[in-house]
């Protein structure tokens, strides 16, 4: 049986202390000084590997001098880690479950990104991205760093082996015009060129399909090596992960209907050019 990997929120809550610490400019060893702990229980701590608890966090935001609504926040997800599922509700600059959707993405030996009405966040141009951040609210003072997170997430295909990415798009995610005739040209062009690439399938699920699993709302699944999968789904004020069995058993079977109706990868991808073309 797959064993599983830490859970989601153990993970971001791992790289919420880390971040501390190096905002800080401490080394681990300075910090099991100060606290009298083993360099091993530190590192445990940071990689998500053991539950930090709630007096063991507090003490290591007190060397690294976190206060107010950031301490509130991790302590929270210190208190919460053992949690079935984790739902993120607060938005900082950038959320943690950001952070950690890109840990589980450089982890993931297949990437399943089911998107009903957006381009799939790994396959987003930095245009697009300003673009939907502006139409969505999102402070402009926050708006870099979410790009950048995004640009950052992306390097993930870039790897010498990268996993594989499927990308479910339905035809109302090509014909929404973020940003524009000039953006989404430029969007449905990088689609195609990114589909050119041998770990990275383009699946379009045209108008004519009508209804199918995937206008129930957009999903991320994560599968692993040596892990079960994990679910991302992520709202306008909210994300939440999934990873209990029964609650990722049902996007397993989505993505097997909605491999089903797509157009095959060469049908999407002469879809999508034939929509770049209106857009000129």
């Amino acid at each position: 049986m797959p064993k599983q990997k830490p859970k989601p929120q153990a993970r971001g809550l791992a790289e919420g202390l880390r971040a501390a610490r190096k905002e800080c400019k401490l080394a681990m060893i300075e910090v099991v000084e100060k606290l009298d702990w083993s360099q091993s229980t530190l590192s445990r701590i940071e990689t998500g590997l053991r539950n930090a608890s709630v007096e063991e966090v507090s003490a290591l935001l007190a060397v690294y001098q976190v206060t107010g609504a950031r301490r509130d926040g991790l302590l929270e997800m210190a208190r919460d880690v053992d949690r079935p599922n984790w739902l993120e509700t607060r938005y900082a600059d950038v959320p943690h479950q950001a952070k950690t959707l890109a840990q589980y993405e450089s982890d993931a030996t297949r990437i399943v990104d089911a998107a009903s009405i957006l381009v799939p966040g790994l396959l987003q141009t930095p245009s697009y991205v300003r673009s939907l951040m502006h139409s969505g609210g999102v402070a402009p003072a926050d708006i870099q760093a979410r790009v950048d997170l995004r640009a950052e997430r992306q390097k993930v295909l870039d790897r010498r082996k990268p996993p594989s990415l499927v990308a479910f798009v339905d035809e109302a995610a090509l014909r929404r015009r973020i940003g524009g005739s000039r953006v989404m040209a430029d969007q449905l062009r990088h689609l195609v060129t990114m589909a050119e690439r041998a770990t990275v399938e383009l699946r379009v699920i045209p108008f004519d399909v009508g209804g199918h699993s995937g206008v129930n709302g957009a999903y991320v699944l994560l599968e692993f090596y040596d892990a079960r999968p994990v679910v991302h789904l992520e709202h306008r004020r909210s994300g939440l992960f999934l990873h209990q069995k029964a609650d990722v058993d049902p996007y397993v079977e989505a993505t097997a209907s909605l491999n089903a109706v797509a157009l095959d990868p060469m049908q999407s991808v002469r879809m999508v050019e034939s929509i770049a073309e209106s857009y000129d």
